[in-house]
Parts: C-alpha cells; sequence; structure tokens
C-alpha cells in the first residue's frame, strides 16, 4: 500500500508527532511519500490553498492527513476532488471526508490523523492497521448510552465543521 501524507489544515508543529505517526504507519509495511509539508507555512494554515491543493495532485491508495485544525474547507471552494483511495483524517478534515462521500466513493474513514497516530491507544492502532491491510476488523464490544435501535447511514463528524 502506498500512502501519501496531505496537510490539508493548520500548520503542523513539533515534529516528532509527525515522525512517530510515520514510523508506524512504515511498521506496517505502508510505502509513505511525504511532499514538501513539514516547514511549510502560510498564515495558519500548512501552505497556500493552491500549495495544500495541489498535495492532492497524486496517486495514493491511502490519503493520509498529516493534522486538522482548520483549512481544509476551504480546498472545497477551489474544486478539490475526491482522490481515489482511502481518506484517513478527523478535526476539519470532516469536510473534506464528506465531500468525499458525496462523491459516492469509498473509503473515507474518520481516524487518527498521522500527528495523532502514536499517542492512539493499541487497540485503536491495530484496529486501523488491520482495516489498512483488508484484514477482518473485530466489532466494537459496548453498551449505548440508551436503549432502542437505530437504522439508516453513518456519519460520523466535527460537530463544529458538520454544523
Amino acid at each position: 500500500m502506498k500512502a501519501r501524507i496531505v496537510a490539508p489544515s493548520s500548520a503542523l508543529g513539533e515534529l516528532k508527532n509527525l515522525q512517530a505517526g510515520l514510523e508506524l504507519l512504515g511498521s506496517w509495511g505502508i510505502q509513505l511519500e511525504l511532499p514538501q509539508i513539514a516547514n511549510r507555512r502560510w498564515g495558519y494554515l500548512a501552505g497556500s490553498d493552491g500549495q495544500r491543493l495541489a498535495d492532492f495532485d497524486a496517486t495514493a491508495d491511502l490519503w493520509a492527513c498529516a493534522r486538522g485544525g482548520w483549512g481544509a474547507a476551504r480546498l472545497l471552494e477551489l474544486g478539490w476532488q475526491p482522490p481515489e483511495g482511502l481518506l484517513l483524517g478527523f478535526s476539519d478534515v470532516t469536510s473534506l471526508l464528506w465531500a468525499h462521500q458525496a462523491s459516492g466513493r469509498l473509503g473515507a474513514l474518520h481516524g487518527p490523523l498521522v500527528t495523532t497516530l502514536a499517542a492512539e491507544p493499541t487497540w485503536s492502532q491495530e484496529r486501523l492497521r488491520l482495516l489498512l491491510q483488508g484484514a477482518a476488523v473485530p466489532p466494537l464490544l459496548g453498551r449505548g448510552w440508551g436503549g432502542g435501535k437505530g437504522e439508516g447511514p453513518l456519519l460520523v463528524a466535527n460537530l463544529t465543521v458538520a454544523t
């Protein structure tokens, strides 16, 4: 699997969290492609809108967002098109995940950012690894807060972005 690390949102801060996430992904046998995002900054963003949009001008099996924050929705105004493959992230990346899902493509994954991946609990890392490797992922067990049953599409999101 080839993963391209993209930074559609806020600028990266300390790079040790990015490095830890990259090392973990690499240990899973994922081939990593990292455009020049580490020290790129345009105000509070990880580059100009054009630079951040251009990060998606490639091919990959997995598009792993380095960081959330703010700014991803601005790419939609520039005509961002959901890439082929899986798109992984959370926070303001919700806007891109929803656009990806609305396009009819499968693979919008509301999950860890590269900068948060190494700090995830082991069970969470393992579930992501299994998913990315195409293995069966055991169901989550637990008790709901309320009774009853529900049916329908599940849209996971950052509620600030969703409203």
